[in-house]
């Protein structure tokens, strides 16, 4: 496909290449009707001064490696960074962070069955009475808490 355009009215037709003939044709402006006679023009492709590729690697002007570069090199030898001991090393679980999840999740879900307590009765009549319990065994833990800080 190729864009042509009318001399006249400067209007633009895309024409398939293949109807124009290399030694040209009369051709009319369908906007106009103005005619003339268009013939191809073969664009020469330009070649630049292609650099061919040199195999050659640069060589390295300084060559000394600082001593953090080669304590890398070493720690990938042997096959554990200390950037990874260290993440091994807060993977451990600390039991009273664990504790500490523990408990506010507990206190999280008597609030939710709290906030629908009326809802859960009519599912399970003696709810009352459990949710009591969770309360006291709530005040239960919080008595420990103060036990283990004084």
């Amino acid at each position: 496909m190729m864009i042509i355009t009318c001399p006249s009215c400067k209007k633009k037709f895309e024409v398939n290449s293949s109807l124009i003939q290399s030694e040209g044709k009369l051709l009319q402006c369908g906007a106009c009707s103005h005619k003339w006679f268009f013939k191809k023009e073969l664009k020469k492709k330009v070649i630049k001064d292609v650099k061919k590729p040199t195999n050659k690697i640069p060589e390295i002007i300084d060559k000394n490696i600082p001593n953090t570069t080669e304590d890398l090199i070493s720690e990938a030898e042997i096959g554990i960074s200390n950037v990874e001991k260290k993440k091994i090393k807060n993977k451990k679980i600390n039991i009273l962070s664990f504790l500490i999840l523990l408990i506010i999740s507990f206190v999280a879900l008597i609030i939710l069955l709290d906030t629908f307590k009326n809802s859960i009765k009519l599912l399970i009549p003696g709810f009352d009475l459990i949710l009591n319990s969770l309360y006291e065994t709530l005040k239960d833990i919080i008595l420990f808490i103060k036990d283990l800080f004084n």
